[in-house]
């Protein structure tokens, strides 16, 4: 048996995952954890994109603390990953060095197209949907694909995600009319240069990754009374539902954000610049709910693994 280890460097998040592999080609997920790093902070209103120093320090903190789960472990193997902030950083590379230093991995930074290609992947063979268009919105970047009979047809990355949104438009706080007007309008414009083809997706579910998407998801199963709020595989919810929620958060200010999220309230100040986009999305391709993955681009980068093994 191997201990797969994947290291994640989000533009919101840095993620652990640790997988046993059999010898016979299947792997079972034994521990995850994540920390809330912000690669992406700094990056919505600047030309100039650059990985803060602050934020550097906390993802190598993350990285310290994750060493000590798997550090241990017989027979290991380590896949380190990056996304859209790093992707688009023109100090790259002191990060990557950095973390080479720290855990002896070569970080591999997907392109947008692998990114989205991955979240597909990990998708289409762990939910049971056969048609959809699947969102993962991150912090840096949100990826968009239309699933039809288990297939891609269409798969982008857009280069904005849930931090560098709130930056653009300063929906940290409570957004006023005229920020929310012109995000809306830019979302509009953005979706018909980029996605042209959502008009085959009408009536569709909407497949959602990424933490802003998850922490809805969360919301209601608390509002339900679900002991559990963290398997929210496979779950639903209908599109009036999510609309009254988003609506809810929409109306407070970060404050009230922070104590209606809970255990979520590190989101607080992002919710409504990751949760526009998605919203936008439903309302264009008419989709009657939404259902949750909490497979994406590590499981699909797994899947990948395994099939080459």
């Amino acid at each position: 048996m191997q201990n797969l280890v994947i290291l994640d460097f989000g533009s919101n998040s840095t993620r652990l995952s640790i997988n046993e592999v059999s010898d016979e080609g299947k792997y079972r997920e034994v521990f995850r954890a994540k920390e809330m790093t912000r690669m992406a902070e700094g990056m919505g209103n600047s030309e100039k994109k650059v990985l803060q120093a602050d934020a550097i320090e906390r993802t190598l903190d993350a990285v310290r603390k994750f060493q000590k789960h798997y550090e241990n472990l017989p027979n290991l193997k380590i896949k380190g990953i990056a996304t859209a902030a790093v992707r688009v950083a023109e100090n790259k590379e002191e990060f990557l060095e950095k973390i080479k230093s720290l855990t002896g991995v070569e970080v591999e930074i997907l392109s947008g197209s692998a990114e989205a290609y991955y979240d597909y992947v990990g998708v289409a063979n762990c939910l049971d949907v056969k048609d959809a268009v699947i969102c993962d919105m991150g912090g840096g970047s949100f990826e968009v694909i239309l699933m039809k009979n288990k297939k891609a047809l269409n798969l982008i990355s857009i280069q904005y995600g849930a931090v560098s949104l709130t930056e653009k438009f300063q929906t940290q706080d409570k957004i006023n009319a005229g920020n929310l007007f012109e995000f809306e309008v830019f979302l509009r414009e953005l979706f018909a240069k980029k996605l042209p083809w959502l008009s085959e997706a009408k009536d569709l579910p909407l497949v959602l990754l990424g933490g802003a998407n998850r922490t809805v998801a969360r919301k209601k199963l608390d509002k339900l009374d679900e002991k559990d709020t963290t398997n929210i595989h496979n779950f639903r919810v209908y599109k009036e539902e999510f609309q009254r929620i988003y609506r809810k958060w929409l109306d407070m200010d970060k404050t009230e954000r922070a104590t209606d999220l809970g255990d979520e309230s590190s989101r607080a100040d992002i919710i409504i610049g990751g949760l526009t986009p998605v919203m936008q999305l439903m309302l264009q391709c008419e989709s009657p709910y939404v259902m949750f993955s909490e497979s994406g681009v590590r499981e699909g980068i797994i899947f990948e693994l395994l099939a080459e093994k």
